[in-house]
């Protein structure tokens, strides 16, 4: 008997690959199924993207601000985002059921270990829920806001705090994102990062620590952390658990990331528990190339690396984007090194793929382990 603990994205995959490799396995999820990237992340993330692209058109089109309240309240907004996940969650419940996986819904102990022969990890990162003493609203509080707030206090600089403050940002809240260092500091190119801040952001940006403060303890601000987790455990490069070889972790627990990688990570524990039964070398856990992708105003996508050696384009109006064009143009850079594209920046849905397909049309086959397209609004992804 085998335990998966966690139902996102790298815990369901484990366990469905697990089954299909004909071994029992136990599901274990505290809160709901689907993990923080349903209920919580990116999904979550999406769907709020879609009625601020919704809204952004509507401004852009008629040349005057509406806000969320125009358009319906966050409360009636948050219902028909649960209402949709729902959905997903009970399909989910279903088709694990006719896997023959049994899920429970309650806390894993590590005192169950010796229940099981092996047991799998995939329970997400630890989260700071204070700054500098002060509660904040973390990932999981969000969807349960049930009024827009009038003025928001984002702090951290990465992927999460700039679509938080995006979205809110374009919902009609006033927003500031407090940063220590550099705003999306992946970003190594400091004038597309310039580009971002000056062109595609729609909220303010201070280092300023003493402002920060005045509005962290200030009443009248809400204030969301959202700053990065830590992963729970440590693994060898089978993403076996240090010092436990019939346990396993997977996904933010390990690493962190994106939903491809924690798919993958938790396919190859599936496998190696499969392998281990059978006497079969284990496998190694490879990443690829790293990509990024920031939802604001314009979407931003970041892959590969960044050099000295690059090409910049400017966009065309179009699907998406049209009434736009005067108003966020978008910068799209292909990186080079030694005569090879090594990475890019693009900032809309059409140039997302456009680098992949340059180097597919170059001669450097990176669809022979294509893998998969996910989300809608993300790049393709690959192992190399």
């Amino acid at each position: 008997m085998i335990a998966v603990v966690g139902a996102g994205p790298a815990g369901l995959s484990c366990a469905s690959m697990l089954s299909k490799f004909g071994l029992s396995v136990e599901l274990f999820e505290r809160d709901k199924l689907g993990g923080t990237c349903l209920n919580y992340g990116c999904r979550y993330i999406n769907a709020l993207k879609d009625v601020s692209d919704t809204i952004e058109s509507l401004n852009s089109i008629k040349g005057k601000k509406h806000t969320l309240n125009d358009i319906l309240s966050l409360s009636d907004l948050h219902n028909k985002i649960d209402n949709i996940h729902e959905v997903m969650r009970e399909n989910s419940l279903e088709s694990l059921t006719k896997k023959g996986i049994v899920v429970k819904f309650k806390e894993f102990k590590e005192e169950y270990e010796k229940d099981y022969d092996y047991v799998v990890y995939a329970t997400g990162y630890d989260y700071p829920t204070s700054f500098e003493g002060v509660e904040c609203a973390k990932y999981n509080e969000i969807p349960y806001i049930r009024k827009l707030p009038k003025k928001v206090l984002v702090i951290g600089g990465g992927t999460v705090a700039a679509e938080y403050a995006s979205i809110f940002s374009t919902f009609g809240s006033d927003v500031t994102v407090y940063v220590r260092s550099k705003f999306l500091k992946m970003i190594e190119d400091d004038e597309v990062r310039e580009y971002i801040i000056n062109n595609i952001s729609n909220f303010k940006i201070t280092s300023d620590i003493n402002v920060m403060r005045k509005m962290l303890n200030d009443n009248e601000y809400f204030n969301v952390l959202a700053v990065g987790g830590t992963p729970k455990y440590k693994t060898n490069e089978f993403l076996q658990v240090d010092g436990k070889n019939n346990v396993y972790a997977c996904g933010d627990a390990v690493k962190g990331g994106y939903t491809p990688i924690a798919n993958r990570e938790g396919k190859l524990v599936a496998e190696n528990i499969y392998n281990a039964i059978k006497g079969i070398p284990l496998k190694k856990m490879t990443y690829g190339i790293n990509i990024s992708t920031i939802r604001m105003p314009m979407n931003i996508s970041v892959l590969g690396k960044q050099t000295l050696n690059f090409k910049t384009t400017y966009n065309r109006p179009g699907s998406g984007y049209y009434f736009k064009k005067s108003e966020k143009r978008g910068m799209n850079r292909i990186y080079y090194e030694n005569g090879k594209v090594v990475g890019a920046i693009a900032m809309t849905p059409a140039t997302d793929v456009s680098p992949y397909f340059l180097q597919y049309i170059k001669g450097i086959d990176v669809y022979n382990e294509f893998l998969e397209v996910y989300p809608s609004n993300d790049p393709f992804y690959w192992q190399v």
